[in-house]
């Protein structure tokens, strides 16, 4: 005779002391959060910060990036933070890049450590340790926290940088055109050479802007050598419009223009006086951008940069 059939209840369901999934998710990302693991959260819970300073995207390396994840994943975790207001969500602190190649390949998580503290200072300094942030991003940053009532002096301590740093970027924001072709262009992204053109551009806009459109290579030198040359031209007329001759007698106006010949000599950058004679054979007399004037060997000096007016 056999034996009648008993089924097994599952009982669980009544333990009223069995934790409900969602507390069980919460204890395991705590307990990740204390031993300082990374945590596979899913990406489509994640959104980036709508004030995160980086909004440049360079194609090329997001391509790159795109193929490096396809093939192996995601090496080195996001940090992230809870949503304010909108539960078992999450805020983007650092890894835009990363996030967004994520998705593109398909990724359904991304490895994340949590990081409650997080501040927009810190969001920008990681990515300047990085080299991530673009000198215009790292400008608008600035701006958005003077417009908030921070002094350059507090922004510069903040973000471990000296001020001058601060200044500079801030020459980025509404720039002249021609400057603006510049930046955008990559010609010159060096906030410091941009801000020292912008400064010369303000005093003689016409000739910054002719220069700008034909100059072939614009670095902090050949800025440099560009205000030397309009600076001593600008004194030049001040001297004529006084009468202040000198005692130098002064040799009859050429009906051409002579051109400004910008030379290196060892590293450093100067204006070719031709207008005199040197007094040693085959050498040239140079108006450095450090304000010296020498004698150098014409065979030492290359040729950097001809300035027709």
């Amino acid at each position: 005779m056999k034996k009648p059939m008993t089924a097994t209840l599952d009982l669980t369901a009544l333990d009223r002391t069995a934790p409900a999934p969602d507390q069980v998710a919460k204890e395991r990302t705590v307990t990740a959060e204390v031993l300082g693991r990374p945590l596979q959260i899913p990406i489509k819970d994640i959104d980036e910060d709508p004030a995160q300073p980086r909004q440049e995207f360079d194609a090329k390396s997001m391509d790159e990036l795109e193929q490096s994840i396809r093939l192996h994943g995601v090496k080195t975790p996001v940090s992230i933070r809870p949503h304010p207001t909108e539960q078992k969500r999450w805020i983007l602190n650092f890894g835009a890049r990363r996030l967004r190649a994520s998705k593109a390949v398909g990724k359904s998580t991304i490895p994340a450590f949590v990081d409650r503290s997080h501040t927009d200072y810190q969001q920008v300094i990681e990515n300047l340790q990085r080299e991530d942030l673009k000198p215009r991003e790292l400008a608008m940053f600035i701006k958005k926290k003077m417009d908030e009532g921070e002094k350059q002096v507090q922004i510069a301590e903040l973000l471990g940088v000296d001020r001058s740093m601060v200044t500079n970027h801030l020459a980025l924001i509404d720039m002249p055109a021609c400057i603006e072709e510049i930046y955008t262009t990559g010609k010159c992204v060096s906030a410091k050479t941009l801000y020292d053109l912008r400064n010369l551009y303000k005093e003689f806009p016409e000739e910054v802007e002719q220069w700008s459109g034909n100059a072939h290579e614009i670095t902090r030198a050949t800025v440099s050598a560009l205000a030397s040359q309009l600076k001593g031209l600008q004194k030049e007329k001040v001297t004529e419009q006084k009468g202040e001759r000198g005692n130098e007698e002064r040799k009859p106006k050429s009906t051409t223009a002579i051109p400004s010949l910008i030379v290196i000599f060892q590293d450093r950058s100067g204006t070719v006086d031709l207008h005199h004679a040197p007094q040693q054979p085959n050498h040239l007399i140079v108006q450095f951008t450090d304000g010296k004037q020498e004698e150098v060997p014409a065979r030492q000096c290359q040729i950097d940069q001809i300035i027709f007016q």
